[in-house]
């Protein structure tokens, strides 16, 4: 039965990125500077083997001033973005790090849906951005499943794999519609370090880490990861990156300072449930519902 399903998944991939092979070869051609990032990117990163991922989007990141290039190339080749209203607009571009996903259904009668991303961070981020035209500076071809795509480094690939993290398992939003605090995201954190540990070096990654001012939310991730996998090596980077400020979070979940709370249960809880909503349901203020409401008619 397992199997089977592994076959299905592997078919399922296959065909999401045959369908983008226009997006990819007009970016390509046209020089535009992008990267696919986590789907099948990290599965070969982490795992050197295509299908090892769960995912249901494909995502692409660009810069802002990119992301009118990218919705264009989208329309052109019969994707569409659900209607928002201005003010929505707005407040996708403002207050978070993607737009609307963008679908199209293809020929095989299967929904083809591509997250367009324009930032690491999430829009509740108060400190430094990164410069995103910098960060897809030295992007690597890549060929998936014969589709030539360009993505992060290995280097890279960890330090937004790390703040994607950091953010699902501190949303409000993701925790209460997604269930978003699973092992397997561990095990991607823990795979790609693992099998590019050259590449991402404690040197390298704390060299880059720190120029980008994000110590504290490597130490969360990093903190976690070896808490389920326990790595001698990994406890390394653990203490070299150690802060107070990455300390004081580990109990706390919240994007943003003012909407920070303690967790009523530990790790081990958080980890195995899938009601996560039942967990901080009775800790949101009427300014978390509001918000989370929000997040809900746009992100759905």
């Amino acid at each position: 039965m397992k199997q089977n399903d592994d076959l299905f998944n592997l078919k399922r991939c296959c065909a999401k990125y045959l369908a983008l092979a226009p997006i990819f070869e007009c970016l390509n051609v046209n020089n535009i500077p992008y990267a696919n990032i986590k789907g099948e990117t990290l599965s070969l990163y982490a795992f050197d083997q295509y299908g090892q991922r769960s995912y249901g989007d494909i995502d692409i990141l660009v810069s802002r001033k990119n992301l009118h290039v990218l919705e264009a190339v989208l329309a052109q080749n019969g994707y569409i973005s659900p209607s928002v209203t201005r003010e929505e607009k707005v407040m996708m571009i403002s207050a978070s790090h993607q737009t609307a996903a963008w679908y199209k259904i293809t020929n095989q009668k299967f929904k083809s849906v591509i997250d367009v991303n324009f930032d690491i961070f999430w829009g509740e981020h108060m400190g430094r951005h990164i410069d995103i035209d910098q960060f897809l500076s030295d992007t690597i071809e890549m060929k998936i499943y014969g589709v030539k795509v360009r993505v992060l480094s290995p280097l890279k690939a960890m330090i937004q794999l790390i703040l994607h993290h950091y953010k699902e398992m501190n949303s409000i939003y993701h925790i209460a519609e997604h269930d978003c605090i699973k092992e397997s995201m561990f095990r991607d954190v823990y795979y790609l370090w693992k099998n590019n540990s050259d590449a991402i070096s404690l040197e390298k990654l704390y060299e880059l880490s720190l120029e980008y001012e994000i110590i504290p939310y490597v130490f969360y991730i990093l903190y976690f990861t070896n808490k389920i996998f326990d790595d001698q090596k990994l406890s390394r980077y653990v203490e070299a990156f150690h802060t107070q400020d990455g300390f004081d979070l580990l109990d706390y979940y919240g994007l943003a300072v003012r909407e920070r709370k303690l967790w009523k249960v530990d790790f081990q809880t958080r980890l195995k449930t899938n009601k996560m909503y039942d967990l901080i349901k009775a800790d949101l203020t009427e300014d978390d519902l509001i918000k989370l409401e929000r997040n809900r008619k746009i992100f759905g």
